[in-house]
């Protein structure tokens, strides 16, 4: 119980942080992609599937500091129980809310840190009567990534992170993308 309480009063620290950061924040870019996980596997109650689909949004604090949100939705994996033949279809996805620093740049390339928080929403339901299981497990995001130029207002990116929380969420997260740029690219280099 303690260490719910703590958590929660860790995941409310968090997001008061990058709500305040982001309010001087200028909103330049979103993207989206594919995500790859290992997933979360918890044999009685469910399975989780691949690929992910990512939405994000990139708010600039200063030029080496970003708020970046985002959303993750993975393909439904199903389940068969062997002795009732019930089969039970999981959902998971997640939100996560990042702060990225910008280590280093070369040219058309960007190399970043990332911490922030992350809310794993998990979902599994039985074609038969029984009780379907839902949970939100909060955890903490750790990682690198990079984000390359390729066209005037287009960026590659590419990240891995990962999400440490109460067993089970906690795994590994790949993810490839774009971000467009809204209002026009500042600069053709970092």
């Amino acid at each position: 119980m303690i260490r719910k309480i703590h958590t929660f009063y860790l995941a409310i620290l968090v997001a008061v942080l990058l709500i305040s950061a982001t309010s001087s924040a200028r909103f330049t870019r979103i993207g989206g992609g594919l995500t790859f996980s290992p997933g979360i596997d918890n044999p009685p109650n469910y399975e989780t599937g691949n690929p992910g689909f990512n939405a994000r949004g990139v708010f600039e604090i200063n030029e080496k500091l970003w708020a970046v949100p985002s959303l993750t939705f993975y393909v439904p994996k199903s389940r068969t129980d062997q002795s009732t033949g019930d089969i039970r279809k999981t959902f998971f996805g997640s939100f996560d809310a990042n702060l990225t620093y910008t280590l280093t740049t070369e040219s058309t390339l960007l190399f970043y840190a990332l911490g922030g928080l992350n809310l794993t929403m998990i979902s599994s339901t039985w074609t038969s009567d029984e009780p379907s299981v839902s949970e939100i497990l909060p955890g903490i995001n750790i990682g690198t990534g990079i984000e390359m130029i390729v066209a005037e207002d287009i960026n590659a990116i590419t990240q891995i992170k990962y999400v440490v929380g109460k067993p089970p969420a906690q795994y590994l997260v790949i993810s490839v993308g774009v971000h467009y740029y809204i209002t026009g690219r500042r600069f053709r280099k970092w």
